[in-house]
């Protein structure tokens, strides 16, 4: 799910939280608010999916765990979100119950867009931070470019910064390597050849 632009927000106790409908509006509940969230746009669901899946692949092919899309994760902080990828490594799969998952994942995956770039890199990360997932990826669908996070007790680490020039390559899993830019750069307008114009 993304934030709006004017995030309607309300604050309420978690247990008033839990009482809320089940959408839409959905809501994330971050430091005893509750965020309202739109649905994704076509562009952000392009590139989530594609994400999701490659990661999919690469762990199921290497038994490494299991991977996400837009699922619900309490953090043990008591935040209640919803991001766009989520990774538990297969000793940590337990925490994954009852249709969601109740604890920090290993990894989560933002796909940014105007209306929720703010949201995401601020009060969202600072919540993976206070939570401490281990690794967040930041990925801006209008230039495809990926960044990569790290946790350290001082606070994230930018680890990397990949361009959609070259595959993005996570630290966290050896050999993967996910082409963005040859996969959702538009490609090049042809020009035609004045040469080749009859008359």
């Amino acid at each position: 799910m993304i934030a709006t632009l004017n995030q309607k927000r309300t604050r309420m106790s978690r247990q008033e939280f839990e009482q809320i409908p089940e959408g839409p509006p959905y809501y994330d509940y971050i430091q005893g608010e509750a965020v309202e969230v739109n649905r994704l746009t076509g562009e952000h669901q392009e590139i989530m999916v594609w994400l999701a899946s490659k990661l999919w692949e690469y762990a199921r092919q290497n038994n490494l765990g299991k991977v996400w899309a837009d699922i619900n994760v309490d953090l043990p902080t008591g935040d209640l979100v919803g991001p766009d990828i989520v990774y538990l490594a297969t000793e940590n799969l337990l925490l994954y119950s009852r249709g969601y998952i109740q604890g920090a994942p290993d990894l989560v995956a933002e796909v940014l867009s105007p209306s929720n770039a703010s949201y995401d890199r601020v009060e969202k990360l600072d919540a993976y931070r206070r939570a401490g997932v281990p690794w967040v990826w930041l990925v801006d669908p209008e230039t495809l470019v990926v960044e990569e996070y790290q946790w350290t007790p001082e606070g994230y680490l930018l680890v990397s910064t990949t361009p959609p020039t070259r595959p993005f390559e996570p630290k966290r899993f050896a050999g993967l390597k996910l082409e963005l830019g040859a996969t959702f750069a538009a490609p090049p307008k042809q020009e035609e050849d004045s040469s080749t114009r009859s008359q």
